[in-house]
């Protein structure tokens, strides 16, 4: 077995037991050869070619991306004044069939 290394540094004593030595050399040891599997896996690459369909794909994204920014440049309150104006000129305003509930507490 290995001795006990005391090792003092700045008036400090640390004791490293030979159990101490052991981690330390698997967990380097592991390290290691994590980082060797790592660097000399295969890398994978995907290459797509330029084709009609990623053409249209782009042309069709970067419209919507396009409209997209128009929208948020646009102040909010625009957008709903808009929209309540819009839905305002399809409906029209309801009718009442009757002119009052008869069992109404109110008498409307």
């Amino acid at each position: 077995m290995f001795s006990d290394h005391l090792i003092t540094f700045a008036g400090r004593s640390i004791t490293i037991t030979s159990h101490d030595l052991i981690m330390i050399l698997v967990s380097v040891v592991t390290g290691l050869l994590f980082w060797t599997a790592l660097y000399f896996s295969r890398k994978r690459i995907v290459v797509l070619k330029r084709s009609s369909g990623t053409d249209q794909i782009t042309f069709e994204l970067s419209r919507i991306a396009d409209a997209l920014e128009r929208i948020a440049n646009r102040p909010a309150d625009d957008a709903i004044a808009a929209a309540s104006r819009r839905q305002q000129q399809t409906q029209t305003p309801p009718q009442r069939e009757s002119p009052g509930i008869s069992y109404s507490m109110f008498g409307r």
